[in-house]
């Protein structure tokens, strides 16, 4: 009889995890057990997660944070609490895994390159649930936010954050849909690495750079961040030119080199910086999509005077992070650097 009631004790208990047991699928494919019906103790681990944790209201659940998003001004302004928080490194330097440990996550986020996927398999050995997002692409920007929201619990959280990214990109595509291919405007994104180095066709500046009606000159390149001969720029000969928020002064200096100004984009001055002085909008984030509506309203400036942009990246703001633009010390800072403009 003793056997039967424990027999049946320990049926009960292992129907009653199962129930509590969530199981998602992440980007890389990989099925996550999540045993609890919320994550509570959760580590984003590079920046892209850190800003989706925080449109999704869910930064009080942060028990550390990647090193690099300590220091970001937006996720300082919306989260003042992230000073506080402990660093277990970077996507770039490394991952301190024992430092993760020691802070008892319920729910680990990491990103695909690197030792993303070792480190997903290790923390699963130890019990930890991980997920892996890429957010590469609007659509997989939209797939990252809800399978965040899914894995922490909260799968209520993502709606209004894709809802304001659907209706900006519909905004965008309203407008530029019409123009004929052979009027669309060719374009060269220069990354944080420097001005020779540009993004391949599966990158997210290439598809930013697509829905805002324009044609990316590196679209056939494949990989990741590819670097670029000056020669290569020239044949390109790009109608306008976009540089990352992140490109540093040294960066901006081939502007200047004489070799180059027959290159349409430089002799027509065509050339603009990506917002914003918070967080750059060229960067996997659901902010990608004002970075979208505002190459779209630079590069074809005619179908877009009535927007009040300001207005409304204090409006997409309120709705992300419940603080506009503005109030958060915002601006655009699109301007290129005093000492390389012409």
């Amino acid at each position: 009889m003793v056997m039967v009631i424990l027999f049946f004790i320990i049926f009960n208990s292992a129907m009653a995890r199962a129930r509590e047991s969530r199981i998602i699928t992440d980007m890389a494919g990989r099925k996550v057990i999540l045993r609890n019906n919320e994550a509570r103790r959760i580590i984003p681990t590079f920046k892209p997660v850190t800003l989706c944790i925080l449109a999704l209201g869910l930064q009080e659940r942060l028990v550390g944070i990647d090193t690099h998003s300590k220091k970001d001004k937006l996720t300082r302004a919306v989260f003042p609490g992230v000073t506080q928080l402990t660093g277990v490194g970077t996507k770039s330097t490394g991952i301190n895994l024992e430092t993760m440990l020691s802070l008892k996550p319920d729910l680990v986020i990491l990103y695909a390159q690197k030792d993303g996927m070792s480190l997903a398999t290790r923390l699963e050995t130890m019990g930890i649930p991980a997920v892996i997002i890429l957010p590469e692409s609007m659509n997989n920007i939209k797939r990252s936010l809800d399978i965040i929201s899914r894995a922490a619990g909260t799968p209520q959280n993502a709606s209004s954050v894709i809802n304001a990214m659907d209706k900006t990109l519909n905004l965008v595509h309203s407008r530029v849909a019409t123009i004929p291919k052979q009027n669309k405007k060719r374009a060269y994104f220069a990354s944080s690495r420097s001005f020779f180095n540009t993004a391949a066709g599966n990158m997210l500046q290439d598809n930013m750079l697509s829905r805002a009606g324009m044609i990316n000159v590196s679209h056939a390149l494949k990989g990741y961040f590819q670097d670029i001969s000056p020669e290569q720029f020239l044949a390109w000969n790009p109608d306008i030119i976009f540089m990352s928020r992140n490109l540093n002064t040294q960066g901006f200096k081939p502007i200047k080199n004489p070799a180059l100004k027959k290159v349409t984009a430089l002799a027509h001055q065509a050339i603009h910086r990506f917002p914003s002085n918070l967080a750059p909008w060229d960067f996997p984030s659901p902010l990608s999509v004002l970075g979208t509506l505002w190459a779209a309203c630079r590069a074809y400036p005619e179908y877009f005077q009535d927007i009040d942009f300001t207005a409304y990246a204090n409006d997409f703001h309120r709705v992300l992070f419940q603080k506009d633009l503005v109030e958060m010390g915002g601006r655009l800072d699109d301007q290129l650097p005093k000492e390389i403009q012409h």
